[in-house]
């Protein structure tokens, strides 16, 4: 493999280029190939990027011997069959999250990529954020006491839901699994797995001709008595919010998703600790991407940590149709 991973980003739609936006300038670690079933398009990407190679379809690019690894913005319904291509041809996966529509899904997509001895990494750039990674630390440290409570709160300006987002059966779900998943992932990521969740999801939506839910309020219990809210709207006509606060023994955490600081409220007094914040975490995730692939190690959103993402959005799926609270683990 040579010193820089040549990665081919495979699906050329509107998201890959809000992904390149953020990772464009790392050729000195990357080198980029666009794939796309539409060779045109491909090659647009190509030259809008200074990518080294182009391709007309998927296969082409996995079976192209200067290319390591295949990273996969594709819809979620493709997901388990792009994984058989890529493990195919022997292809390291970066996969787009979520992991896939279904648990049996995940689990086969993680059974295929191990078989065939290649890494496996769900690009969940949120496990990236530089104010949720020092949050963890400020927890850990004790700095609020014991974790009691975690409350997220999100509203999204996004226009991006469209074509195929709009698509029960494509997408898996509505805007939970799409976009809500990365506050699930922040839920894990700080309180670790809950129990079980109770989730309710309003009739009325606000984004034409979504097939599932566009906004969901969730309850999650938590081992030693921690409770998690998560209030996740998937459009909405103001301004975009990702705030969290966590409730502690001794003082209190709140701050802003890929926000500039942390703040920790105490009998004591307030600290603002400041972070360097990295937009969307895009760099962070690539370069863990990298480091697994070069050194054979693990990522940090490996297949397993994915699936239990998964695992909490359909238990909230479960819970908005029977009305009642759901045990993760009868989903896994």
């Amino acid at each position: 493999m040579n010193k820089r991973l040549s990665l081919c980003i495979v699906g050329c739609g509107n998201y890959a280029h809000v992904v390149m936006q953020y990772i464009a300038d790392m050729t000195d670690e990357v080198d980029f190939s666009f794939a796309s079933r539409d060779l045109n398009k491909a090659r647009e990407y190509s030259e809008q990027y200074g990518g080294s190679a182009y391709y007309g379809s998927y296969e082409d690019a996995a079976a192209d011997p200067r290319v390591d690894a295949l990273y996969f913005i594709t819809p979620h319904d493709l997901h388990l069959d792009n994984a058989r291509l890529a493990a195919r041809h022997g292809k390291h996966v970066l996969m787009e999250k979520p992991i896939a529509r279904t648990i049996t899904e995940a689990r086969k997509l993680i059974d295929i990529t191990n078989q065939a001895g290649v890494t496996l990494m769900v690009g969940e750039n949120f496990r990236f954020d530089p104010a949720t990674e020092k949050t963890k630390e400020l927890i850990a440290d004790g700095a609020i006491g014991d974790l009691s409570l975690i409350d997220i709160q999100s509203e999204n300006l996004d226009d991006g839901c469209v074509g195929w987002r709009l698509s029960l059966e494509r997408c898996g779900g509505g805007r939970m699994i799409d976009g809500g998943i990365h506050y699930v992932d922040i839920l894990r990521n700080l309180a670790g797995s809950p129990e079980s969740v109770y989730a309710l999801a309003p009739e009325h939506k606000m984004i034409p001709g979504l097939e599932g839910e566009d906004s969901m309020a969730l309850t999650a219990s938590f081992p030693e008595g921690v409770t998690g809210f998560l209030r996740y709207a998937g459009w909405t006509p103001h301004d975009s919010r990702r705030d969290v606060r966590l409730t502690g023994t001794r003082g209190r955490i709140r701050y802003e998703v890929f926000g500039s600081e942390v703040t920790v409220d105490t009998r004591e007094g307030t600290h603002s600790y400041p972070v360097e914040p990295e937009i969307r975490g895009m760099k962070r995730m690539v370069r863990d991407f990298i480091g697994a692939v070069q050194e054979g190690r693990e990522p940090t959103m490996n297949g397993q940590e994915a699936l239990d993402d998964l695992a909490i959005v359909l238990a909230s799926y479960e819970s908005v149709r029977t009305g009642a609270p759901i045990n993760v683990e009868d989903v896994l």
